[in-house]
């Protein structure tokens, strides 16, 4: 068996994240399959020897973000035991995107990214109470990815792979090498993998300078960022129905590390905005974590997956993560349901400040108002229906799926504001829904 690496943990209000984890739940699914496909005659048809999961998953946040991402991945096993893996994704997000002022009982009005002044064209206006956001928010990306698995000895093997992904503003490389080695009668297997990744950011507008004035928009020209990691992993059965693995990770990522689209308001004592500052986060970033995994099958109906997760940065963002999914087969184990729960909990970076007063000093130089750097918890529940179909020609085990999550998340913020704030909501709770159709064949 073959140690997957895990993803790096989830951040709030990032719908292309979360589409990313849905389509990486089925699809890792759908390669683990492929790894005991039926290599049909010659001649049957064009995808006669690939196993084929596709999907297309719906996000919509409450008032905010919605997206749409079609996925499909290709997996083909040769008779010699080498495998090829190839993927396409395609997401389109739109609606109205958090910039990181704070809401505040008067009139806001900000700029697009591409606007170079507070007024024109190009310029939004928050109302009293609201939110601030950008109600124009859109992006495209569309990325393909493969990887070349090969068995160097009946017990060793080694992957290569990699993946090119494409944004209006964000160009992102990455490479990745495996070695898996089987032992104690293929019930162990130890993995070890590392990746490297070069992004190429060209920001709308430019790339504003950290720290600056927001009304005088001091902005230079396109940055980049480099990052490194590597993961250890072991895969154990412990019994004929249970299956225990163990992942531990490190990357490092230097470079350009804001997001130039968010700004901190400042205010006064009063809690009056006098003006905002682009964010200025550190220049790199390490992070670790250790995943836990446990899969038991309790009857030939019924079966759990149970995992944890730690990780930490040293930014000071510390999470936890828990999930269950309980698969239970109906009637000929020709479908099943599979609800699912999962827990999530974070707590701020360092430099994490959702507003600034203009009587205090800067302490640390870096500072931001992204809410995904702050404090919050979050609960996603969920439930999927699968259903297996004929078969599809030379295609054994043809299956097609329907999953809803319901995700709400709620902050955690603690930081006393001043008096004249009291009343507005400042940490709006996120409710999202995500529904995913999946086919494998």
């Amino acid at each position: 068996m073959q140690l997957k690496p895990k993803a790096v943990p989830p951040k709030a209000q990032n719908a292309r994240r979360r589409l990313m984890a849905a389509s990486c739940a089925l699809l890792s699914a759908g390669a683990a399959r492929s790894q005991q496909a039926n290599v049909a005659p010659a001649g049957s048809g064009l995808l006669e020897d690939w196993s084929v999961d596709s999907a297309l998953a719906y996000y919509h946040e409450d008032g905010r973000i919605h997206a749409i991402e079609p996925v499909v991945d290709l997996a083909k096993v040769f008779a010699d035991g080498k495998s090829l893996n190839f993927n396409v994704t395609y997401d389109a997000l739109s609606g109205a995107s958090p910039n990181g002022a704070l809401t505040s009982h008067a009139p806001q009005t900000f700029a697009s990214p591409s606007g170079k002044s507070l007024s024109g064209s190009h310029s939004y206006t928050t109302g009293p109470g609201q939110l601030p956001v950008d109600p124009n928010y859109h992006d495209d990306r569309f990325a393909v990815g493969g990887s070349w698995t090969v068995p160097v000895t009946r017990v060793t093997q080694v992957s290569v792979g990699g993946k090119l992904s494409d944004e209006h503003d964000f160009v992102s490389a990455s490479v990745n090498a495996s070695l898996a080695h089987d032992f104690n009668e293929k019930n162990t297997t130890l993995s070890f993998g590392v990746n490297d990744e070069y992004d190429s950011l060209k920001p709308i507008g430019g790339a504003p300078v950290p720290g600056s004035d927001y009304a005088l928009f001091q902005k230079t020209g396109n940055k980049s960022k480099n990052g490194v990691g590597a993961l250890l992993g072991v895969t154990q059965v412990i019994t004929r129905n249970w299956l225990s693995e163990l992942n531990i990770s490190v990357d490092r990522f230097t470079g350009y590390l804001n997001d130039p689209y968010k700004i901190t308001s400042i205010i006064d004592s009063a809690g009056n905005t006098t003006g905002y500052e682009y964010e200025s986060r550190p220049d790199q970033r390490t992070r670790k974590s250790a995943y836990w995994e446990n899969r038991i099958a309790w009857n030939s109906q019924v079966s759990t997956a149970l995992s944890f997760r730690y990780f930490t940065d040293d930014w000071g963002v510390r999470s936890d993560t828990a999930q269950l999914h309980l698969r239970w087969s109906l009637s000929n184990r020709d479908h099943y349901v599979e609800p699912s729960f999962r827990w999530y909990r974070q707590t701020a970076a360092d430099f994490y400040t959702p507003f600034i007063l203009n009587t205090a000093a800067p302490s640390t130089g870096n500072e931001s108002a992204d809410s995904r750097l702050g404090p919050f918890h979050a609960l996603t529940f969920g439930l999927k229906y699968a259903e297996q179909l004929a078969d599809q020609g030379n295609h054994v085990g043809s299956e097609f799926s329907v999953r809803v999550e319901y995700y709400r998340q709620t902050f955690d913020e603690t930081k006393p504001v001043p008096a004249g704030l009291q009343g507005l909501d400042l940490y709006p709770d996120l409710k999202a829904i995500l529904v995913q159709i999946g086919w494998r064949f």
